[in-house]
């Protein structure tokens, strides 16, 4: 059976571009480190934040 896994690092900030646009989802990787998945929860809870945030638009009104 073939290992299709990459080991790769990329920055916290890629990342988030990366989920953000809607490129990469949490079922597309696991965390190998405590420390990484914390990161990545935290980047994840961020960007449903943000989403929430321009959906009701309070973003564009100023109020955030």
């Amino acid at each position: 059976m073939e290992n299709n896994a990459v080991h790769i690092a990329i920055s916290a900030n890629t990342l988030a571009e990366l989920i953000e646009s809607g490129c990469i989802h949490a079922v597309d990787f696991k965390c190998l480190d405590v420390d990484s998945k914390k990161t990545v929860w935290k980047l994840f809870l961020s960007t449903v934040k943000l989403t929430k945030l321009n959906q009701s638009g309070l973003l564009e009104k100023g109020y955030v």
